[in-house]
């Protein structure tokens, strides 16, 4: 069976077959940026007046970095006993997959907002041959 899409393993950086690994973030790491998120707001909130909020350009230098979506076999996960929401890769393999089981589901997640998600789908779009990746150059109307 042909894959539009693999799975490529972030410590060997070779694909990953179905049944040899999954696709998965760390929710500690979830909620590690959630509260540095909160802490930065409350920091770098400037009022501007009334009900009106905003951030200077300096201070989101400083922006609190996502939890980060990641990809290994089984054999290569450095952390096999994290706490993680993970995804066998045979769930990622057509855009399809990519964008209704994914990312569909994946906006009903409150917690999605902290993580690196709109980088895993920006990788896959622009083939950049990680994590999530086309097994041939996608079309992308300009």
């Amino acid at each position: 069976m042909a894959h539009e899409l693999a799975a490529i393993c972030d410590v060997c950086t070779r694909a990953v077959a179905d049944g040899e690994g999954s696709f998965w973030v760390d929710m500690s790491e979830v909620d590690r940026c959630s509260t540095n998120v909160r802490a930065w707001e409350l920091l770098e909130t400037k009022q501007v007046e009334p009900g009106l909020h905003a951030y200077d350009a300096a201070s989101l230098m400083s922006y609190p970095d996502a939890a980060r979506w990641r990809v290994h076999h089984t054999a290569c996960d450095p952390n096999p006993n994290a706490n993680a929401y993970a995804v066998e890769v045979h769930r990622c393999r057509s855009w399809a997959d990519l964008v209704w089981w994914r990312t569909a589901h994946l906006m009903g997640k409150t917690w999605l907002q902290h993580t690196d998600w709109e980088d895993v789908l920006q990788g896959a779009a622009d083939a950049d041959g990680s994590r999530i990746s086309p097994t041939s150059p996608p079309k992308r109307h300009q």
